[in-house]
């Protein structure tokens, strides 16, 4: 939800002037509309310093007033200054001890300092006592309550009374996102959100709640076309395209979401984030130049990014280009230097540019690191074997055995034994895989010709191929 402040010319110049008072240390007078507008100004530019001292000034000149104490209350507990707050709130009741606003704040600090019993006490008697109109923002207080203390079907519960209120509600809307996905209420929160977009077809926070509760229950499709009604209805949603892009990509749809993605580009402007998504899709489509240009803007917004060295590597990788590889892999470990993905890919560029002891040495960092990841051991089992280590590989097929299993782990087995001159004890293994997963045989073409055109082999897999 964007609230940002818009900063209009003619509240810089206020900033600007009142700043300048400040410096000579004579502030005039100032309305009240005009303190409100510089504390937001502050308060949007989180320097909170100043908007207590410019909020302290408007409790002083307006002192028979709850709305600047309760504005100074807010802050303080943005700053997470509870028991301060507390005792702003206790002096904005004896100003205006009935004032709903106050009330709600003095609940949220209760909640804030642990005092749950007070909290709901309190809730209860404003429900009590409350006009029709006020409940809306008793309930969200209410909802706060229970979010705090992890009860999300309440919390619910709690939100869904006050959409019924007012469906415009945009703090609402915007908890009841974040409620959905705790409750897991999907199908009854798709129900709210189809009764508030049949009856205000313009609210693009019910489409954006109603887009993700339609993706919780794998309705794709509805999912994507309720993210797309979000934008169009307000073009400067910007999660609304990045949420629909991200789903678009997990579903495959690498055309859709670059084109989601570069029109977010053209609107919001370049960031590390939009660029590295847009990198992502390209390299997906096979658009690999397209796709190193953009992660080098991205790298040079962030040089520190390891995910961002690393698909680049990845580029040079579908390329063939292993020592451009290489180099850049290294930059991705020596910024992140734990990582089994990079160990192995580094291990199989280090392969291609018969670097055998390096690639050994990172194939088996993969193994270990990623021990119950099955491709891992399964590449490093290979490399052994084409080394004509096939006693070593034997041994590292036992310690994969402990973690993993796959069947191109036993096609490699049976290699093994056959690669030794342990014919039948191979055949026997390579039998069962073949029974239980014949289309993995295909891993025996990475390895030396003498164990996968071994007539013995070829004829058992003819003979499964064709039964």
């Amino acid at each position: 939800m964007d609230s940002r402040l818009k900063i209009s010319p003619n509240l810089l110049s206020l900033i600007s002037e009142y700043e300048h008072q400040q410096e000579s240390g004579e502030v005039k007078y100032l309305t009240d509309t005009e303190y409100y507008q510089i504390v937001a100004y502050y308060g949007e530019e989180c320097d909170y310093d100043r908007a207590l001292e410019t909020i302290d000034r408007a409790i002083h000149q307006f002192s028979y007033r709850a709305d600047f104490l309760c504005i100074k209350a807010r802050i303080l507990i943005k700053q997470g200054l509870f028991v301060k707050a507390s005792m702003v709130i206790s002096r904005a009741e004896t100003v205006a001890p009935k004032e709903l606003e106050v009330q709600l704040l003095k609940t949220r600090v209760h909640i804030h300092l642990g005092h749950f019993n007070k909290a709901h006490v309190l809730i209860e008697e404003l429900k009590a006592e409350a006009l029709h109109s006020d409940l809306e923002d008793i309930y969200l207080v209410e909802a706060f309550l229970y979010e705090y203390v992890q009860e999300y079907e309440m919390m619910f519960q709690c939100i869904k009374k006050a959409l019924h209120i007012n469906p415009n509600s945009e703090e609402a809307l915007y908890k009841m996102n974040t409620a959905i996905e705790q409750s897991k209420n999907y199908q009854e929160g798709i129900l709210i959100h189809q009764v508030i977009v049949n009856n205000y077809p313009y609210n693009h926070l019910a489409w954006f709640n109603l887009g993700h509760a339609y993706a919780n229950v794998q309705e794709y499709d509805k999912a994507i076309e309720a993210f797309e009604f979000v934008y169009i209805i307000n073009p400067h949603f910007e999660q609304a395209y990045l949420d629909c892009a991200q789903l678009c990509y997990d579903r495959r749809k690498y055309d859709m979401a670059l084109e989601i993605y570069e029109e977010a580009l053209e609107i919001f402007g370049s960031g590390f984030d939009l660029l590295m998504s847009i990198s992502s899709c390209q390299f997906e489509q096979g658009m690999i130049d397209k796709a190193k240009r953009n992660l080098f803007k991205a790298i040079e917004l962030d040089a520190y990014d390891d995910e961002a060295f690393f698909l680049l590597a990845k580029c040079y990788m579908k390329t063939e280009d292993w020592n451009s590889a290489v180099k850049v892999l290294r930059k991705a470990i020596f910024i992140e230097k734990d990582v089994e993905e990079y160990f192995h890919a580094l291990g199989k560029s280090y392969h291609e540019i018969n670097d055998s002891t390096r690639a050994l040495y990172y194939y088996q960092k993969a193994a270990v690191k990623g021990c119950e990841q099955a491709n891992y051991w399964e590449d490093y089992i290979a490399f052994l074997i084409c080394q004509g280590v096939s006693k070593d590989a034997l041994k590292e097929l036992e310690v994969a055995d402990r973690y993993t299993f796959s069947y191109r782990l036993e096609y490699l087995k049976a290699a093994c034994y056959i690669d030794l001159g342990e014919i039948k004890k191979g055949l026997s293994v390579l039998e069962e895989a073949l029974i239980e997963s014949f289309e993995s045989h295909i891993v025996l073409n990475i390895l030396p010709k003498k164990i996968s055109k071994h007539k013995e082999v070829i004829s058992i897999i003819t003979y499964y191929n064709n039964s």
